[in-house]
């Protein structure tokens, strides 16, 4: 059998196996209409899973940022006092301290956006 054959033969099995189906389903209106069910669980907000996962990000790069420090630390060691291992060490050292840096800023402006925003959507008092 030619390729071009064998591929007709596939797309024609492949529609006259999904078309019985989409025609039944077609059918049945009897169902009632579904709900929109809250995906992330019931009583989980948007918000809440923002607040979690930047907790989580903030956790795990907390401990990288260590481990980084640990590190660079390690390098500065066994550097031995040689001029390039040791501006090596320095650069590893600033970049993790702009990293830490820019963590906490992060963690910062998403606090700062929250309080903002639960500030913003609650009733003035009267």
């Amino acid at each position: 059998m030619t390729p071009l054959l064998i591929r007709l033969l596939f797309i024609a099995i492949l529609v006259f196996s999904v078309t019985p189906a989409v025609f039944v389903h077609a059918e049945d209106v009897t169902t009632p209409p579904s709900t929109l069910e809250n995906p992330l669980g019931p009583g989980i907000t948007l918000n809440e899973l923002i607040v979690e996962v930047l907790q989580l990000v903030v956790t795990i790069g907390a401990i990288v940022v260590v481990l980084m420090l640990v590190y660079v630390g390690f390098m500065f060691v066994m550097a031995r006092g040689e001029p390039g291992a040791i501006s090596e060490a320095r650069t590893a050292l600033m970049w993790t301290i702009i990293g830490a840096l820019i963590l906490l800023g992060a963690q910062a402006i998403a606090i700062g956006i929250q309080e903002t925003v639960t500030e913003l959507s609650t009733p003035p008092a009267s």
